[in-house]
């Protein structure tokens, strides 16, 4: 019969190691946790937004909804964005119907061109139209834009992200489609218009001092949401602070 081999005791340079090990898990653990801790208060009720006070310039601003909103929802966004085409496509259809059609919200946007050089061309050529044909023909050629990605990131295609997609035969084929002719005439040149520019450099500028980092960023009175993508986070950030308002 063979003998069993005697059990190899451990060094103490083991046993430390293996301790430090189960040491580093165990701080891993706890941090994990405290960060998770920190999105909740003290109920345990998830926290929807930073809950900072960003004091955000929606003067001369495209807007949805009625204007004494008690809510103010501001998005920054790019045109070149698959998430902002997300939220514009599959968000902001819910967001009307259950918030902005009642006078409860009224949803800002603010240009935030990072991506490509057609993000800038398409950011311009919307404020141009917002200058010269007014807040509803704005709403329309966004939506317009924002639709059109689903024909350029079809089948996931998102190497366009990086190609220039929204030229300006593209945008003014858009703009011939959505208004008549006399409309049409006074978007002439537009793109060269150095006033337009500095207005969405404005915008640019600002979102950088609000912490926007990625888009869309969005802020429910000034507070800027955590999940933006996330209907229910929206939503929770709206009630949040809806019930506030009626509190006062």
């Amino acid at each position: 019969m063979a003998k069993k081999k005697a059990k190899k005791k451990l060094s103490g340079d083991q046993v430390f190691g293996i301790v430090m090990v189960v040491l580093v898990v165990v701080i891993l653990l706890s941090l994990f946790l405290f960060s998770d801790k920190l999105r909740k208060n003290e109920s345990d009720t998830p926290q929807y937004t930073d809950g900072i006070e960003h004091k955000i310039d929606i003067e001369n601003e495209p807007t949805i909804g009625d204007e004494n909103a008690p809510i103010t929802l501001v998005e920054y966004g790019d045109y070149k964005c698959p998430a902002c085409g997300y939220f514009s496509n599959g968000i902001m259809p819910q967001l009307e119907k259950d918030y902005v059609s009642t006078g409860q919200v009224k949803v800002v946007f603010k240009n935030y061109p990072f991506i490509y050089t057609d993000s800038t061309r398409a950011a311009v050529y919307a404020e141009g139209i917002y200058n010269k044909l007014g807040n509803d023909a704005f709403w329309q050629f966004h939506k317009t834009i924002y639709e059109y990605q689903n024909t350029y990131y079809a089948n996931k295609n998102s190497q366009n992200e990086h190609k220039d997609m929204l030229t300006e035969a593209y945008l003014n084929k858009s703009a011939k489609n959505l208004f008549n002719e006399k409309q049409f005439e006074q978007l002439k040149d537009i793109l060269n218009n150095k006033n337009l520019k500095k207005e969405v450099q404005a915008d640019y500028k600002q979102g950088s001092g609000d912490d926007v980092s990625s888009t869309p960023s969005i802020f429910i009175n000034g507070k800027k949401v955590y999940e933006p993508l996330n209907y229910a986070a929206v939503k929770g950030a709206i009630d949040e602070e809806l019930e506030s308002s009626n509190n006062k």
